[in-house]
């Protein structure tokens, strides 16, 4: 037998090949021309075929963050930490744990936007959250988060204005459907986000939220808040459901809604009250924005919540904060808000 036709004897059938390709096309957010040039190359190996994707994949990410046309670049103890770090390698085991990001990206504020929109994907590339909620994009940092971080699907709660979005990151998370709930009465353009995605047999419900601003509103944001928790109690007993988001809430706002339901948990409680961890909005910590007087308020406007599944399918395990260190050769941090960092450990069904 001659070498070619050994090598032909070593590819699959046509429609396992067909398969094959439709889940490297899935898994990495390509077309079936791209899944069939890093397949047949490899044999048609998924593995193999999904790991040299996203290790080109990585190679670009690092030559995008290190190079944004305005000379700051990454410097090389930076570039040495994003090569140990990784993408990972492909496997076909459902992973034990996953993580969420909620941040407000404070993108109305056009000072600094590029190098502080910068910051956070290379946080987001360094910390490879699971999940990753922002909050106030506007179409500029949207697009510009959708380039830089290819390895996550990133779908936008709106197109106009400034809006949430979420990101899934692929071969982790797996999206299934999303929608866009809006908040009637709302003057500033909120709705829920609404993601319906699954890491292995864990089913989720991610729903991202900024509520309404300003002490002015509070009545409306009460309103928005208790029918976000009402969202949240809807969904099916067998989703595990994380609501997450710049709620602009006042602990007393919080007493006036009836409170917290009954089977939903405030995560940063839930994961010990950390003091260090409790205000989101610290004007005494972050100087992004300037207050006239001696009064620095310090609130915890972003918050978030879980409602378990039934049975219980995750469990949080760490609460922090990101975005606390000032952006590389500026006086700002990446936003006004620190962003919440969130960890769970998936229980075995």
């Amino acid at each position: 037998m001659s070498q070619s036709d050994e090598t032909d004897c070593d590819i699959p059938d046509r429609e396992t090949c067909q398969k094959l390709t439709e889940q490297f096309a899935e898994l990495t957010g390509t077309d079936e021309a791209c899944a069939q040039f890093y397949l047949q190359d490899r044999n048609w190996d998924l593995g193999i075929s999904l790991n040299a994707f996203f290790d080109t994949t990585e190679k670009k990410g690092r030559n995008i963050l290190t190079d944004d046309g305005e000379g700051e670049g990454v410097g090389s103890a930076d570039t040495s930490m994003m090569n140990a770090v990784g993408l990972g390698q492909a496997t076909s085991e459902p992973p034990s744990k996953f993580s969420l990001i909620s941040w407000n990206l404070d993108g109305l504020d056009e000072r600094n936007l590029k190098r502080r929109t910068k910051a956070v994907c290379k946080i987001i590339y360094m910390e490879k959250p699971d999940v990753v909620f922002f909050q106030e994009m506007v179409p500029e940092t949207f697009s510009y988060i959708e380039e830089k971080l290819p390895e996550y699907m990133c779908i936008a709660g709106n197109t106009d204005g400034y809006f949430t979005g979420a990101l899934l990151r692929k071969f982790t998370v797996y999206y299934d459907s999303h929608k866009i709930i809006e908040h009637t009465g709302s003057q500033m353009m909120r709705n829920l986000l609404a993601v319906e995605a699954h890491i292995g047999p864990l089913r989720l419900q991610l729903v991202n939220t900024h509520l309404e601003s300003t002490a002015d509103h509070a009545t409306e944001r009460i309103k928005q808040l208790k029918d976000s928790f009402k969202t949240v109690q809807d969904f099916p007993e067998d989703y595990t459901v994380l609501l997450a988001g710049d709620m602009n809430l006042r602990d007393k706002e919080l007493g006036l809604a009836g409170g917290i339901p009954p089977g939903i948990e405030d995560l940063w409680i839930s994961c010990g009250s950390r003091k260090e961890c409790q205000y989101t909005w610290d004007m005494i910590r972050n100087c992004n924005k300037e207050m006239p007087g001696k009064f620095k308020p310090r609130c915890r406007f972003d918050r978030a919540y879980i409602r378990h599944s039934h049975p219980k399918r995750a469990s949080p395990v760490h609460f922090g904060l990101v975005g606390i260190e000032k952006v590389t050769n500026t006086q700002c941090f990446p936003s006004d808000h620190w962003g919440l960092h969130i960890h769970f450990k998936i229980e075995k069904p």
